[in-house]
């Protein structure tokens, strides 16, 4: 009897194992097949647990040597991290136990259902390796054949540990990414393999830990023990340290690029009707900058296309050829020439950010300097005026920029599908068309990646077909134009509207979702916005057939005395209307909370998909209360939560119910991670004749920084604190 319930117990154990390595391997089972594991897997836990109850009878009787004790510690927590992991596992669940969906928040499950899983895998391998110097205890091997095997374990521990770095595997276990990292384009051979010799390291260092804990060898056989772990630790961080992590946030295209082949090898020559891009270089100016040769393309988006906005009219534009950088502009590049280097994330090879559009215009006029061109701009009372005939450096077109940036495509991205974190540095954990995807992401084109949360080395990715790199994400580059509806009768090289307020920025940065980095999109901010994800990435002329001087006059009207203050806002949750009561606090600014007469659901699932819905249709919510006097006050002080990488539809109704026109506005929003998103675009079209101050962003309610935080911010806006 006694044998046949160890068999039972054992066959249950190896079971769970291998159920564990088929967890492990997502993207082999997909979301159907792991949900039923997971249920298995619990299955076979609940009765493991049955066939040891024993052992809970024993915990607090008895004396505890050193190895009874580390054996406890490791089992309460694979005992919780594994009902965390079950726990939050069916809260998402919507093939296996969709009932249970819902349990608790999913931002909050999905999270710490990825942690809790590692953390799991982990104590999974060390309860293993407890156990194997026990149940190995009868076998006779020879201290050659020990000394074997023991080698062999320590070099495939090695490979286990490298493994378990270059997978990221410390990033989910401390919470620093939101969804799993995963190659689906790896065989289900090899991610079972590297599963196996990922666990097989921590069994290797559990069976270390017992070995000392029962003292089972003599001083000898210690030191070759201690040898052995040394040195399968060594391998491990050697072998990651020459091959760099997958899961690191200076994430760069060299580890996986071999495989993805040359997108310019692979771009088709004949997309364009009347133009064939190629990569060559101007034989009189040695600087790397790509010759785009001029054709005709669709400008803009059609109306079948995911999240397009209603101003990317699509019309015909014909663009004469012209030289633009390969990459965004670097910090070292930028501060060799200004003197200077004002960005948020300091790095030589980073792109330069935090620049306004006068600072680009500057650059491109001290680079064509330096180069010996005729710089393309002169800096008057009126306005810049811009020789179009100049042949130094200078901003791109918008027409320009978005035609080199799709490489002949016609599609939203210019790899002809949704792009993904490997492609491009952007909040990988929203890809196109997620919004609407939430709760089923396997349906997307592009799953949810790695958010790196910062700029990365220019070119880190693979470059369009026409070999230009980083035109989708890690930050968006100004362009020469003034925001304003396309003129369609423009059609040969438009330079966009000759007065304005906001000036175009394209492409997207790393805190953008993917529906805001499509080669349509049009960002839009005033002259003087600085930003941590704005850089720039110049252009000059390719021949002579562009001529005539264009001035861009800024109708921004002069800022009055901003006296009286308003803050308005709109808080579903709280940590907005948290943050406005303290600006209030220490303003003594009236206050008026933006409500809309039908709420919004107070279930945190439900309001994700109703906030996605009204952003999708450009819904305008009736609100419940007005302001009687908007002409009393000169600022207002704008907040919101930042909501699917924009502003909440009550605040674009807000906006559009009054006159902005020769006031400032001062935005502040909470957020979970993405900053601002492309909120601050949204307001500066939505009032395009008022200004806008420095913003302030706020973590979720801000915590205890969150007094000092509205302070500088009030102060560096010039706004008065109240006495």
């Amino acid at each position: 009897m006694k044998n046949k319930s160890t068999m039972t117990k054992r066959t249950v154990d190896v079971c769970m194992m291998l159920l564990l390595l088929c967890l492990m391997s997502y993207q082999v089972t997909g979301e159907q097949g792991h949900e039923w594991i997971g249920i298995s897997m619990t299955f076979l836990a609940i009765i493991h647990q049955a066939l040891n109850r024993r052992w809970y009878g024993t915990i607090g009787k008895g004396k505890y040597n050193a190895y009874r004790l580390v054996t406890l510690i490791n089992n309460i927590l694979l005992l919780m991290s594994f009902a965390a992991t079950a726990f939050c596992g069916m809260s998402m669940s919507t093939y296996a136990v969709p009932f249970l969906y819902g349990m608790a928040r999913l931002s909050t499950v999905r999270i710490t259902h990825l942690s809790m899983s590692h953390w799991a895998f982990v104590f999974m391998g060390l309860h293993i390796g407890l156990h194997v110097p026990i149940m190995t205890a009868r076998m006779k091997l020879s201290e050659k054949e020990r000394t074997i095997v023991s080698a062999a374990m320590c070099a495939m521990a090695g490979i286990g540990l490298f493994l378990f770095l270059r997978n990221g595997m410390l990033e989910y276990m401390f919470f620093q990414v939101a969804f799993a990292f995963l190659d689906y384009e790896k065989p289900g051979a090899m991610v079972f393999a590297e599963n196996g010799l990922m666990l097989l390291f921590w069994v290797f260092i559990g069976m270390q830990v017992a070995g000392l804990c029962l003292r089972l060898h003599g001083k000898e056989e210690r030191k070759k023990a201690s040898v052995f772990t040394m040195a399968a630790l060594l391998i491990g961080i050697a072998m990651n340290m020459v091959f760099p992590s997958h899961g690191s946030q200076e994430f760069m295209n060299d580890d996986w690029s071999s495989s993805q082949g040359s997108i310019v090898d692979q771009a088709d020559a004949g997309t364009l009707e009347d133009s064939v891009s190629v990569a060559y270089r101007d034989a009189e100016v040695n600087d790397g900058f790509i010759l785009v040769n001029g054709g005709t393309y669709m400008m803009g988006s059609p109306e079948t296309e995911n999240w397009r906005i209603d101003d990317e009219t699509q019309h015909e534009v014909t663009i004469s050829a012209f030289y633009m950088d390969s990459h965004e502009t670097t910090q070292k590049e930028y501060e060799r020439l200004m003197g200077r280097n004002p960005s948020v994330f300091q790095g030589e090879n980073l792109p330069v950010e935090s620049i306004t559009w006068l600072d680009a215009i500057q650059f491109a006029n001290a680079k064509s300097i330096d180069a010996g061109l005729t710089p393309a701009y002169t800096i008057t009372p009126e306005g810049i005026e811009w020789d179009m005939s100049a042949n130094g450096y200078r901003l791109p077109t918008e027409a320009e920029w978005e035609y080199a940036c799709r490489a002949g495509t016609t599609t939203p991205f210019h790899t002809e599908r949704s792009m993904d974190a490997t492609e491009a540095n952007f909040y990988g954990h929203y890809p196109y068309e997620i919004e609407e995807n939430y709760f089923n992401d396997s349906v997307l084109e592009a799953r949810p990646g790695q958010y790196r949360e910062r700029p990365v080395d220019v070119g880190s990715f693979a470059p369009n077909g026409w070999g230009l790199y980083d035109c989708h994400g890690n930050v968006n580059e100004w362009c020469w134009d003034y925001y304003g509806e396309y003129a369609m009768e423009d059609k040969i090289n438009p330079t966009g509207p000759s007065i304005g307020t906001r000036h175009i920025y394209r492409g997207g940065g790393w805190n953008d979702f993917a529906k805001n980095m499509r080669s349509a999109y049009r960002a839009a901010g005033q002259a003087d916005m600085a930003s941590y994800n704005l850089g720039v990435r110049l252009a000059r002329n390719a021949g002579t057939d562009r001529n005539g001087i264009i001035v861009a006059r800024e109708t921004q009207p002069a800022n009055q005395s901003y006296g009286k203050t308003l803050i308005a806002y709109f808080s579903w949750g709280g940590n907005t209307r948290g943050i406005a009561q303290e600006i209030q606090r220490q303003t003594g600014a009236d206050l008026f909370e933006i409500i809309p007469i039908d709420p919004y659901s107070r279930d945190y699932n439900t309001v994700l998909m109703e906030a996605q819905e009204d952003q999708h249709r450009q819904a305008r919510p009736q609100l419940s209360e007005h302001i009687d006097d908007m002409d009393g006050y000169d600022t207002v002080m704008l907040g919101y939560p930042n909501w699917w990488a924009s502003i909440p539809m009550p605040i674009a109704s807000f906006l559009e119910e009054y006159d902005f026109t020769g006031k400032r506005i001062i935005p502040f929003c909470s957020h979970g991670g993405g900053r601002f998103g492309q909120s601050l675009t949204a307001i500066a079209k939505l009032a395009p004749e008022a200004d806008i101050g420095k913003g302030l962003s706020v973590h979720y309610s801000g915590g205890s920084a969150l007094v000092d935080d509205i302070s500088a911010w009030l102060e560096a806006n010039g706004i008065e604190k109240a006495e």
